[in-house]
């Protein structure tokens, strides 16, 4: 099958990942994939290992929305995907303008991966044009049902590359200090800046901790600061960890992971691979996300978001050696169990199969679906909108 994937940008993190693993799924079962993307980061024609076409959706400095949708509608016409998937988020106004030129013949289907009204709402908007719905985890796959009620929903496990069992296989016992590993982008969503309260309150339990944070960022200046008002400095390292093999052998160095996200964040892809090396999680509870790719208690710690001493509780509780051993092979089976690009690559087989079957129908035809005009802002190119902004009238 020729199948599109459109994403809001071709990067090293969030939903390109995604994207990468879906590409690299179906390519590997023998279909045909392009990547969209108005942002197609630097160097994407040169990514290493690259084996998808890409197609750059950006909007050029004097092209008005209404000419961007025109233009993205020729596109997806002229390609006539069998498929095409639209990881929820794209940063387009008024995109279902552009889904209204796709032949029928094309499945559309939004792929909702994160808990958050923007991700949430086009698909909502555009639902009488697609065709199902993908989520990646049971919560959000509750949320998407409820909000477009008698329209098909299906959960896609997410999978991951899982390590050589021979690396996981005899992982280091518990020692001194406890190793902590925290990944991610440093800004606001991901609370970053609670991590020195938190050190601390371990501290103040006794408890030695060392924290390795992966990942830049706004915050790092403001994180750093309240590391030293907090006393906590010493107990930091910075790491650039720039390849996937060289992530998983630090995580198979550190005890757990500490993951300090709030709502609004998807699956938590690090999550899982962590767990994948037996790196036990000591993450922040999030309904039908976070205690999915965590079983509380069994793989993992949850604490409520923001809350430092609950954090620092389930730290305390992590640094029983017992406890500790026992969680880390738990993660480890799961992952390998639930969580494989061959679980993954199965339940998309099961899903094209359907598609191609004709087993989800769109409502009515997309060209004669209701629709709202564009209004006359729309036909006006951005560039010209801000300067005649600035103009002294």
């Amino acid at each position: 099958m020729k199948i599109g994937i459109c994403v809001r940008a071709i990067q090293t993190d969030g939903n390109s990942s995604t994207a990468f693993v879906l590409a690299d799924t179906l390519l590997d079962a023998g279909h045909n994939v392009t990547l969209l993307s108005p942002v197609p980061g630097q160097a994407t024609a040169d990514m290493p290992g690259r084996r998808w076409a890409f197609i750059g959706l950006g909007q050029q400095r004097w092209e008005s929305d209404a000419a961007l949708i025109q233009r993205l509608g020729r596109t997806f016409a002229e390609q006539r995907f069998d498929v095409l998937l639209v990881l929820t988020g794209l940063p387009i106004p008024r995109i279902e303008e552009a889904y209204r030129l796709l032949p029928d013949s094309t499945a559309l289907v939004p792929v909702i991966l994160g808990d958050r009204e923007h991700v949430y709402e086009p698909a909502v908007r555009t639902s009488r044009l697609w065709n199902v719905a993908v989520t990646i985890s049971p919560g959000l796959n509750r949320e998407v049902e409820r909000r477009v009620p008698g329209r098909p929903v299906r959960m896609l496990t997410h999978g991951i590359d899982l390590p050589d069992p021979a690396l996981v296989a005899n992982r280091t016992t518990l020692g001194s200090p406890l190793r902590l590993i925290s990944v991610g982008r440093l800004f606001g969503r991901k609370n970053v800046l609670v991590m020195p309260p938190i050190l601390a309150g371990c501290g103040r339990r006794g408890l030695d901790v060392a924290l390795t944070i992966v990942g830049e960022g706004p915050d790092r200046g403001p994180l750093e600061a309240l590391a030293r008002e907090a006393g906590v400095m010493d107990r930091i390292t910075f790491r650039s960890i720039p390849t996937q093999a060289e992530l998983y052998q630090a995580f198979r160095e550190h005890h757990g992971l500490l993951w300090t996200a709030g709502q609004g964040e998807g699956l938590g892809l690090v999550l899982l691979e962590a767990q994948a090396n037996g790196c036990v999680p000591v993450a922040t509870k999030l309904p039908g996300i976070s205690d999915y790719a965590v079983e509380e208690g069994v793989t993992g710690l949850l604490a409520p978001e923001g809350d430092a001493a609950v954090f620092a509780n389930q730290i305390m509780a992590l640094s029983d050696p017992g406890r500790w051993k026992t969680m880390s092979a738990a993660g480890i089976e799961r992952t390998q169990r639930l969580f494989s690009r061959d679980v993954m690559a199965g339940e998309l087989a099961t899903l094209l199969e359907q598609i191609r079957a004709g087993g989800f129908p769109t409502p009515a035809a997309r060209r004669t679906a209701s629709r709202q005009w564009l209004g006359w802002r729309s036909h006006v190119p951005p560039a010209l909108r801000r300067y005649i902004k600035r103009l002294p009238f």
